[in-house]
């Protein structure tokens, strides 16, 4: 379970451009949550990731992860068992290094050991094994470099080296977004069958409205670092991209001026 207690964010404190972006934040994900996030920009969504990951100190607060209080951790010591996926498919992966050379880094930084490659017989065919799992034929290109790779099987790679050792928390940052509409739904079909198969609490940033409310078992939105709607259930299985935006405009009252357009798609 994760556990957000009271978390505050100010960026350039003391300075005309002060901005508060959370004030005595607070969340609960439970085990096995799937859940999307939405917002306009400048909500604090992928802020909001930042601080989970340790790229961000939060200004108050505590982060709690299955009862480990984690908030003082580095963001290197966090990546032994947080996973993250970002936006753009060149973050995650080392081009110059082959695919089996990329795994073997994921493996052994979830297993704390060394930077070395660690490859032995057994530890290609785990790899083989969790490649083909991705149905992209890379299982056979074990020794291919990264940056000959699509976009598409560099993201699904980046996925798979989140998720190779069934990390306690998997971030997504807008992970399918930089892609092109098909390999996109390919990237987001692989994310629910691996997420699923290994029930990893998730959280998923996003700014299609269609795959927040397609994707996951609970949906929340943010506004200026704040949770507006928090859905899930029958009723998020029951809604639309108008009846979500429906519900944005009544917790916004009169103050509305969401960017629809960018929400929608």
């Amino acid at each position: 379970m994760l556990k957000l207690k009271n978390i505050c964010k100010v960026f350039n404190a003391n300075t005309v451009n002060e901005k508060h972006m959370f004030s005595h934040f607070n969340l609960s994900v439970f085990r096995g949550e799937f859940v999307t996030i939405i917002g306009s920009n400048g909500a604090g969504k992928s802020t909001l990731l930042n601080i989970i990951a340790g790229v961000l100190a939060p200004d108050g607060g505590r982060i709690i992860l299955n009862g480990r209080d984690v908030t003082g951790l580095s963001e290197h010591r966090r990546a032994c068992f947080m996973g993250r996926v970002f936006q753009d498919p060149l973050l995650g992966t080392s081009p110059n290094m082959t695919i089996e050379e990329n795994l073997s880094l994921a493996f052994n930084r979830a297993h704390n050991t060394s930077l070395g490659w660690g490859l032995n017989p057994r530890l290609r065919e785990h790899f083989r094994g969790a490649l083909a799992a991705l149905q992209l034929g890379l299982e056979g290109r074990l020794n291919t470099k990264v940056k000959y790779l699509s976009g598409g099987q560099r993201q699904a790679l980046t996925l798979l080296m989140a998720t190779l050792t069934k990390p306690q928390l998997l971030l997504l940052d807008e992970h399918s977004a930089a892609l092109d509409p098909n390999t996109a739904v390919q990237i987001n079909d692989l994310t629910e069958r691996i997420i699923a198969d290994n029930g990893i609490t998730t959280l998923m940033v996003t700014h299609n409205m269609e795959n927040a409310i397609k994707m996951g078992n609970r949906l929340i939105m943010l506004q200026e670092g704040k949770v507006i709607l928090d859905i899930r259930g029958l009723q998020k299985s029951r809604l639309s991209v108008s009846k979500l935006l429906e519900m944005f405009r009544e917790a916004q009252g009169s103050d509305f001026s969401y960017d629809e357009a960018l929400l929608a798609h």
